[in-house]
């Protein structure tokens, strides 16, 4: 299935684009307030079966969207909540977990811990 283009949808990505990180769906619909909710969902969900966006749960709350460029890991503050956008070699990543048996086709690290925040 590849998604088709309307004014709402290409609004969507587009600001999913220009996003510094991700941006959860009641977001976009502060930054689209013309775009209906519901069609935000919908759009967003099919970004995501469509592999244009990544789908994110990094602090346990709502679930953010984003698009990525290069594709890269985050690790979050579990007391400012920061999220800081790492990359890492993730060809040792798949070697280090030591699954037999399985092909690896898309590896999500999050890594929880406490930034410099306080200095």
């Amino acid at each position: 299935m590849t998604t088709r283009h309307s004014p709402k949808r290409d609004a969507i990505l587009t600001t999913l684009k220009d996003a510094k990180g991700g941006l959860s769906a009641r977001e976009l619909h502060v930054r689209l307030p013309e775009v209906n909710l519901v069609t935000i969902y919908r759009n967003l969900e099919r970004f995501v079966e469509e592999g244009i966006i990544k789908k994110l749960n990094l602090d346990g709350t709502e679930a953010v969207f984003e698009y990525q460029r290069v594709p890269h890991h985050h690790a979050v503050c579990t007391e400012c909540h920061k999220v800081i956008h790492f990359t890492a070699p993730d060809e040792k990543i798949k070697k280090l977990l030591g699954i037999e048996d399985f092909d690896v086709d898309e590896l999500e690290v999050t890594v929880r811990g406490v930034c410099n925040h306080q200095k």
